[in-house]
């Protein structure tokens, strides 16, 4: 999914459509042209992280040899948004206190479960997603319209952009616990 083709079709939910005719034909843009774009691809990252932080999380897990008690935060490949669990070697889950810097955890060996926001992008990256890109145009376009201060126009695409967040978060499938038994 290209960033561009996001920022395209939110110009045209915010009667834009010169925008995105231009971006669309990849012809060159004029400085306020550009200031506008540039505001659509704030927004479009603005969307992407409230995505990863509320709805669909990006999960990351890895594996530290734990010195003193502490992992560093710096050791991470990402930086976490939030650790979801710590196990030791065996597999059980550990208790943990984070501090500013660093993790402190009491095993030899931990396996950290996070998550992550994503990186943020610019008009010609792509990036993957199973989400389409009219939900994400939605988001953009209300982040757009707020900055615009157009509020009621903003408030029906904040319906939208929730309502089918919340209809593709609810046909996820989710993990289903195993059935009780009698001892």
């Amino acid at each position: 999914m290209l960033v561009k083709d996001i920022v395209a079709l939110a110009c045209d939910f915010t009667c834009n459509e010169n925008l995105s005719a231009k971006i669309n034909s990849s012809q060159e843009f004029d400085e306020s042209e550009q200031s506008q774009i540039n505001c659509y691809v704030k927004c479009f990252n603005l969307v992407n992280n409230e995505i990863a932080s509320e709805f669909i999380p990006i999960k990351k897990i890895e594996q530290f040899e734990v010195n003193d008690g502490k992992i560093l935060l710096s050791k991470f490949t990402k930086k976490p948004y939030k650790i979801l669990y710590i196990k030791n070697s065996f597999g059980r889950k550990v208790k943990f206190k984070i501090y500013q810097d660093h993790i402190v955890v009491f095993c030899k060996k931990a396996i950290v479960a996070y998550t992550i926001l994503p990186d943020k992008l610019t008009i010609s990256d792509q990036f993957d997603s199973f989400l389409p890109e009219r939900i994400y145009a939605y988001g953009v376009a209300r982040e757009y319209l707020f900055m615009q201060t157009k509020f009621d126009d903003a408030d029906v695409f904040e319906e939208r952009f929730k309502n089918s967040l919340e209809l593709i978060c609810r046909r996820m499938p989710h993990s289903k616990l195993p059935r009780r038994r009698w001892l």
